[in-house]
């Protein structure tokens, strides 16, 4: 008896890990579709596309920022493997970590000139000049907000 207990309260304390881990997981969807679609909405705006513009851009910037997120998950998993490393790995090992980190910069700087290349085949270049700009001012913008949030919520503690 005291077995199944115990078997029952390990089940229902898996269960409710499990379950907020999705929860978590649900929030940070829902906070990365809100980003997603607050982004899309400035560069739209920013960048006054006509209708034929936006039918062409959108899908290759979508794909440009799956890729780039590709790589900066790739960056996270190093950079904590460079925090992980000192002490544990042999110089060889280091080594190849540095050169695989090099390896992912360059292919991402690779990224952006092929993309380069695809958006001034699809915009005028001042239209391309103000995507990069729109980006960074974008990047800037949440940034912000993010600090008035925190300092808002500690406020409120």
């Amino acid at each position: 008896m005291k077995q199944l207990i115990g078997i029952l309260i390990f089940t229902l304390a898996a269960f409710s890990c499990l379950q907020s881990n999705a929860q978590k997981d649900n929030e940070h969807q829902d906070r990365w579709e809100r980003y997603r679609t607050e982004k899309v909405a400035f560069l739209t705006t920013t960048l006054d596309l006509t209708p034929e513009e936006a039918q062409k851009f959108w899908p290759v910037y979508n794909e440009m920022e799956k890729l780039k997120a590709d790589f900066q998950r790739k960056r996270r998993e190093m950079e904590s493997e460079v925090r992980d490393a000192e002490g544990k790995l042999s110089d060889k090992e280091m080594i190849a970590l540095t050169r695989a980190h090099v390896a992912v910069n360059k292919d991402e700087a690779n990224l952006h000139e092929k993309y380069n290349e695809q958006f001034l085949k699809i915009l005028p270049p001042v239209k391309v000049i103000k995507l990069y700009k729109a980006e960074n001012e974008f990047r800037m913008h949440m940034f912000k907000k993010y600090r008035e949030k925190r300092r808002s919520d500690e406020e409120r503690k």
